[in-house]
């Protein structure tokens, strides 16, 4: 959730690399760790913030006196987790793991840009594009080269395989200035920390949904003052967390929060928003983590820009990126006529 973050992720996460360290790598390649840290969260209070503040109270707090709960609880996860061939694997649904940090962590991938920022995708799609246009010149000279030789002589030279073409021979690793910046930089790496897990705590936006059917309730002068991220937040710092990982585990917990907690819900929810009304945070600094939701919209159109569509979103850009560059490779798009990027809305 964009709006307010559970600050202790990120805290039983590094516990878990840090616990998991020693293990051989067979080992380790036999633990789900998205069920470890789940398993973990589900045991410990939840820390959820909205602000700066409010992130660097929570954070300090885990550290000074939740240390011992937090060692202890992913020490258990790591015991009682087991893997289990016949365990439902079926994956959560779509839209509870769909998040920038999880589709930024894909472009990475896919354009070979480790620890690029959403700033910096733009400029590590044309370099892939440009690694492409270099190496299908080679491999047009190679072929041409080839035969040439093999007229007058045998074909061997002709059927001698030209060089593979790939874009991931060039790349791109710190692009930015992040790395200069100790503290952006840290900041980066809580943004970046849970994109590889698979867990969803489902309290989060059933709360956020209920929150936003409340505010909907209240005249608009009164509305106005509700933060619904300080609201949710709220609640959710009120009731035990339920993480899952699964399709089926979401589906159950999520049932479970709506018969057991239903009511419990709807009641520190008022107060939430009681809360917020009396004492709005009208100048609130956003989570250290906003600075890099901030770059998303314009980094997805330069994308668009450079890849000529109007159809790319946040959600769908690794697909259609992955899906030109292999375009490209295969000659099916032209993208060459564009070699020069000067971005219009840069000038």
């Amino acid at each position: 959730m964009q709006s307010c973050k559970n600050a202790i992720e990120e805290l039983v996460i590094a516990e878990i690399d840090l616990q998991i360290s020693h293990l051989p790598q067979y080992r380790r390649d036999q633990i789900n760790l998205s069920e470890v840290a789940a398993y973990a969260l589900n045991r410990l209070p939840p820390m959820y913030a909205t602000s700066k503040a409010g992130w660097v109270r929570q954070r300090k707090k885990a550290i000074s006196e939740m240390r011992p709960q937090i060692e202890s609880a992913v020490r258990r996860a790591l015991v009682s987790v087991k893997p289990d061939a016949l365990r439902d694997a079926s994956p959560l649904p779509v839209q509870e793991v769909a998040s920038h940090a999880r589709a930024l962590a894909a472009l990475q991938q896919i354009l070979g840009a480790e620890n690029a920022t959403w700033k910096d995708v733009p400029t590590a799609l044309e370099n892939a594009l440009m690694t492409v246009k270099l190496k299908s010149a080679v491999s047009n000279t190679y072929s041409y080269t080839a035969k040439r030789e093999a007229v007058g002589k045998d074909e061997t030279a002709f059927s001698r395989r030209p060089p593979e073409i790939t874009w991931k021979g060039r790349q791109v690793q710190n692009v930015s200035s992040i790395a200069k910046d100790e503290q952006k930089a840290k900041d980066f790496q809580t943004y970046m920390v849970d994109a590889n897990y698979q867990f969803s705590n489902v309290l989060e936006k059933l709360v956020l949904s209920l929150a936003y059917h409340q505010v909907q309730k209240l005249h608009p002068a009164i509305a106005e003052t509700v933060d619904l991220g300080e609201a949710t937040a709220y609640v959710l710092n009120r009731l035990p967390p339920m993480y899952a990982t699964s399709e089926k585990g979401y589906k159950s917990l999520r049932l479970r929060a709506r018969e057991v907690y239903g009511k419990e819900v709807v009641a520190v929810l008022k107060e939430a928003i009681s809360v917020c009304v009396e004492s709005p945070n009208l100048e609130k600094m956003p989570l250290p983590l906003a600075r890099f939701e901030a770059e998303v919209e314009e980094a997805i159109e330069q994308v668009c820009w450079i890849l000529q569509r109007d159809d790319i979103t946040w959600r769908n850009a690794p697909f259609i990126v992955e899906e030109c560059l292999h375009r490209s490779i295969n000659n099916e798009i032209d993208w060459r006529k564009r070699s020069d990027y000067n971005y219009p809305f840069n000038q």
